[in-house]
């Protein structure tokens, strides 16, 4: 599965917004640095000729389970379920623990 350039520019703005809500709100930075780092990762894939879409889809996913319990962190959630949405991936960060 390809990515087009609106995807990946979604996925983009999430990042962008879920980095600005980690850098904001008070969060161990251990956790922090975790966070920084998939976003780097997945920043990585956005700029390879041929994403690897499943791993974007389980760092974007992984990164909203470690946002969800922070009520601060509730936009970029919902930035990131969006761009999920529109990339065509699944959306699996709300279930489960």
């Amino acid at each position: 599965m390809n990515m087009d350039g609106t995807q990946q520019t979604a996925i983009h703005e999430a990042l962008v917004a879920v980095q600005h809500a980690v850098t904001s709100m008070t969060f161990p930075s251990c956790d922090q640095e975790d966070l920084i780092e998939l976003i780097d990762r997945i920043e990585e894939q956005l700029h390879l000729r041929h994403p690897n879409v499943a791993l974007v889809c389980t760092f974007l996913n992984s990164i909203a389970r470690s946002l969800r319990a922070q009520p601060e962190a509730r936009d970029a959630c919902l930035v990131i379920e969006d761009a999920i949405g529109k990339a065509g991936m699944p959306s699996t960060w709300q279930s489960g623990i």
